[in-house]
């Protein structure tokens, strides 16, 4: 990701594509134009940068060697061994060939220029995005939490405290950063939070307000792009930020309650916590956006 409050500049690209997508009335030969010209550029700038490339590899064969790590522990923990060892190599492929579809989105937010490399910031958002999925696993089949998940999900949420000051330290800020960032985050926070509701440590009513949180403006997001018919301002918010690491704080504090017993009234205030800094989170979107709408016309 990035932690700049700038709004990210359009896609002239995109923006472009989905200008003729949006005057051929969303036909289905228009939608088959339109995925076919995105492929094509995809393509092109993947042979552009062979650097990106190698790096993709490497990364790939990282990730399975931990994938199959993963599942030796979760097959350890009780999961049929199939599943524990395929399910997290197979996630993590399918989020290396996202990147690899996305190479031509490794460059600045901003100001367009290619970014040097994937970078630490981006891989920590895949990391995220990976764990997503082993958690959900081990928190829908298991009685309690075990060692393996709460491994898994800590790493994942430190990761999100600290991938957009990596990016930002290392001069590395991208749009696939921009739109990694939301789109893992929803992934992961909801899978934890399924996982803790699942153990009846967490409400389920905080479990789908933490999906909410996330995938409203994910789903909307995208939903706006095709109605608007430009890319959009993505940008982090400050509250947006708060959200999150409420978020973090009461996922924490919900794990720990099974360990250690809590003051009486802790859970409940940084649930009414989360409530809040989630609709100011959104309100803030949803001013950006406005903000935007008018500057542009």
């Amino acid at each position: 990701g990035g932690s700049t409050g700038e709004a990210m500049a359009p896609n002239d690209f995109i923006d472009e594509r989905l200008r003729e997508l949006k005057h051929q009335g969303f036909s289905r030969r228009a939608l088959a134009t339109f995925a076919g010209e995105l492929w094509r550029s995809a393509r092109v700038s993947a042979a552009a940068r062979p650097d990106l490339r190698r790096e993709l590899r490497l990364l790939r064969w990282l990730g399975l060697a931990a994938s199959l790590g993963l599942g030796l522990g979760m097959a350890a923990d009780g999961i049929l061994v199939v599943p524990a060892l395929a399910l997290p190599a197979t996630w993590w492929l399918l989020l290396c060939a996202w990147v690899g579809v996305e190479m031509g989105l490794v460059r600045h937010p901003i100001s367009g220029a290619p970014s040097p490399s994937i970078g630490p910031a981006n891989v920590m958002s895949l990391y995220r995005g990976w764990a997503a999925a082993p958690a959900l696993i081990l928190g829908l089949s298991l009685p309690r939490p075990s060692p393996s998940w709460v491994v898994l999900c800590v790493v994942a949420g430190l990761t999100d405290l600290i991938d957009g000051t990596v990016a930002v330290r290392l001069h590395q800020e991208s749009r696939l950063g921009r739109l990694l960032d939301p789109v893992v985050d929803a992934l992961f926070f909801s899978a934890a939070a399924i996982g803790l509701a699942h153990w009846g440590l967490l409400p389920g009513w905080v479990a789908a307000v933490v999906a909410f949180r996330y995938f409203v403006p994910v789903v909307g997001g995208v939903a706006l792009l095709f109605v608007r018919g430009r890319s959009l301002p993505v940008a982090h918010t400050r509250w947006g930020q708060l959200s999150t690491f409420a978020i973090g704080v009461v996922l924490v504090f919900t794990w720990l309650s099974s360990l250690v017993r809590l003051p009486v009234g802790v859970l409940p205030v940084l649930y009414a916590l989360i409530v809040v800094t989630m609709i100011l989170a959104l309100l803030s979107i949803l001013q950006r956006t406005r903000d935007e709408r008018r500057r542009m016309l």
